[in-house]
């Protein structure tokens, strides 16, 4: 036999479980932190990735280009929080390049006063906080069955450890609000993404502040001086933790196993879920009107540039953003663009739904090239 007493079987490597999984632990970091279910005492898998050096200022930013079509504003990036509750992640997709999708966001009524985003206070993050501490009781009771101090001060200093790391990184989403109580119309926001798709939010001034346009700050429960001194402090109840189960009875050793190994995989599962069912944005009422150009359709960067100016009946955002190439011929297809968008009437000259966005843009680079050309060759000429 392999082994011919139970006693034979060793996890001396056991201890390595409890440090594994980081990259799932961390993809919901921030927003895990967010949420008050992180001062649970709990067993968490790779904790470490809670103990940083330094904490981030505000959430990752995404590649784009935001402007307002009548404020002018510019921001020459995307906040994470529209691009979670947005459907930014659909329209940066290599299957819905040059496509154009409208949304409408207000802001519900009765929640004006209250955080407009923030962390899901019942949801799958706070559901596995729940199971780790169940699993730390469990095991805190099988410490306790089979009079293991070794197990015990390990279960105790692992699952404290996930409330001293919460506590240091504790904060809560600071989103920028109007000062002034000015009246400012509606105003259309696009969202340019570098794969040439567009979105369009239709919003107030409120709404396009606290999301697109002020920088969100994270605002810490504690000081950089505090934070850093409880990092130590996690730092050390992790290796005495590791330490304390690589001397534990072997029945221990394996119950510490299969929790993790089942705290790993369910973690795995909630990172790979949509970010966007992590957060509480019921603040906001977000209606997704229609699909402007279909991402089966045979599209162009020119065909969804001009569905997205048909529906601002604008194009000095596209300039403001820079778009479009800075050239003559895009300056007149542009010229002649916002002169058709404005149309209500046959009288006026073809309709938008009607006007042929690719041939006149073709026309314009063949005009332009030409009298190019002609300049070149009266230049020739005349040094002749």
């Amino acid at each position: 036999m392999i082994f011919n007493t139970f006693r034979d079987f060793h996890l001396d490597i056991v201890g390595f479980l409890a440090i594994l999984g980081e990259a799932s632990v961390a993809v919901n970091y921030q927003v895990s932190t967010l949420s008050y279910f992180i001062f649970l005492p709990r067993l968490l898998p790779a904790p470490q990735a809670f103990i940083r050096p330094a904490r981030p200022l505000r959430l990752d930013s995404v590649p784009g280009v935001v402007i307002g079509v009548s404020s002018g504003n510019l921001c020459r990036h995307v906040y994470r929080i529209p691009h979670i509750i947005l459907p930014g992640e659909k329209l940066n997709a290599s299957k819905c390049d040059y496509t154009v999708r409208r949304v409408e966001v207000r802001i519900t009524p009765h929640r004006k006063n209250g955080p407009l985003v923030t962390a899901k206070t019942f949801g799958l993050l706070s559901l596995l906080s729940v199971v780790g501490c169940a699993i730390s009781f469990a095991l805190l009771g099988l410490s306790i069955h089979y009079n293991d101090g070794w197990a015990l001060i390990a279960t105790v200093l692992l699952s404290c450890l996930s409330t001293v790391i919460g506590v240091a990184g504790k904060w809560e989403l600071k989103l920028g609000k109007r000062i002034a109580n000015r009246d400012i119309p509606s105003s259309d926001v696009i969202v340019c993404y570098p794969n040439g798709s567009f979105l369009i939010v239709k919003c107030d001034e409120d709404v396009a502040r606290a999301l697109f346009f002020a920088p969100e700050r994270c605002d810490y429960l504690l000081g950089s001086v505090a934070y850093r001194s409880l990092s130590l402090l996690g730092t050390l109840m992790l290796m005495f933790g590791v330490v304390a189960l690589g001397n534990s009875q072997l029945e221990l050793q394996l119950a510490f196993g299969a929790s993790y190994l089942l705290l790993n995989v369910a973690y795995w599962v909630v990172a790979a879920m949509p970010e966007r069912l992590h957060w509480d944005y019921s603040a906001l009422e977000i209606t997704e009107e229609e699909i402007l150009v279909s991402p089966s359709a045979k599209r162009s960067f020119t065909d969804a540039l001009w569905q997205a100016i048909k529906q601002t009946k604008a194009t000095r955002w596209v300039r403001t953003g820079q778009v479009a190439p800075d050239t003559r011929a895009w300056d007149e297809w542009l010229k002649r663009a916002q002169e058709v968008a404005n149309r209500e009437t046959e009288g006026e000259g073809v309709l938008p739904d009607e006007w042929d966005a690719g041939r006149n843009l073709s026309e314009c680079i063949k005009m332009y090239a030409m009298n190019t050309e002609s300049r070149t060759h009266e230049e020739v000429v005349g040094e002749k």
